[in-house]
């Protein structure tokens, strides 16, 4: 392996000594690490001087990369996701977050757990990544795409909207709510689950969606199949609506038309023998904890 990227969000959970151990490992056996500008910065404050001349900004620069990590929580990884995914990268999560369901890998480990990367001891898992078409066009083609959800939702705080939700042209449902979310699998563990969706496994051929405090109490979140178009019209009382796909949101007029289907490329996430999803699932959500027992 030639060349790794580092992503990340400087936050007080970042610790800097896993880390420089980990780059003098990979400047030990002649990997080249490039790292995120501005976690490059945060880095170089931190620790006096400079963590390294290969600095990157964008997607343009990393056509050397094998491999990417990411350090930090799940927004981070999302940021990361969007770069990597197009490009085919791998991608590595290392957590220094607070909740975080898709940063795997304490920072403790991080060394062992590349020493076993580059050993070949690894599997790589695919992720679906949901695409979205608007007219006109709202996203930039390279990065109109979602790896937890797209959102649609009021532009304006106390007001409803109505969502009229098609799949393949035939109506699902009109949603009196404060919005829709479209999530895939991977996102099954987010905004839709904080809405009271329910958790796919990543291997789910699925997406969810689900209203966002919906004005009817028997409409309930639905598990769709991924190889449909879903189709959006919207209709508000001030004629705007939002739109955000993992947190990028932007607010458009309410006559905006929207598909979103399967992307024709997917996320490569490292996945190692030890780390479990459902191992994940377990740490972050309590499950199995008998608090009446201490443990």
């Amino acid at each position: 392996m030639r060349g790794i990227a580092l992503f990340g969000r400087w936050t007080a959970q970042v610790r800097q000594e896993p880390l420089e151990r980990w780059k003098q490992f990979l400047v030990d056996r002649g990997v080249q690490l490039w790292v995120e500008e501005t976690f490059a910065d945060a880095w170089t404050k931190v620790r006096g001087e400079a963590v390294t001349e290969f600095t990157f900004q964008s997607r343009a620069e990393l056509s050397g990369i094998q491999m990417a990590f990411v350090i930090g929580g799940d927004g981070a990884f999302l940021d990361a996701a969007r770069v990597v995914a197009p490009l085919d990268i791998p991608l590595v999560g290392v957590h220094a977050g607070r909740l975080g369901f898709l940063t795997e890998i304490p920072q403790e480990n991080l060394l062992a757990v590349t020493q076993a990367i580059l050993a070949g001891q690894y599997g790589v898992e695919s992720r679906t990544l949901l695409a979205i078409t608007t007219e006109p066009e709202v996203f930039q083609s390279h990065e109109a795409f979602a790896l937890n959800e797209v959102a649609f939702s009021k532009a304006v705080t106390g007001e409803m909207i109505l969502v009229d939700v098609y799949l393949n042209g035939e109506l699902v449902n009109t949603y009196w709510a404060d919005g829709v979310i479209v999530s895939t699998p991977t996102g099954s563990t987010a905004y839709s689950l904080a809405c009271g969706g329910p958790i796919l496994t990543p291997a789910c051929r699925n997406f969810i969606l689900t209203p966002i405090a919906p004005h009817s109490l028997t409409v309930r979140s639905l598990v769709l199949p991924d190889d449909g178009v879903l189709t959006a019209t919207f209709r508000s009382r001030t004629g705007q609506v939002q739109i955000a796909l993992d947190g990028r949101s932007v607010t458009v007029p309410d006559t905006t038309a929207v598909a979103l289907r399967k992307a024709p490329i997917v996320l490569k996430v490292v996945k190692l023998a030890e780390y479990s999803y459902f191992r994940t699932l377990r740490d972050r959500l309590s499950w199995g904890v008998d608090r009446r027992e201490g443990r």
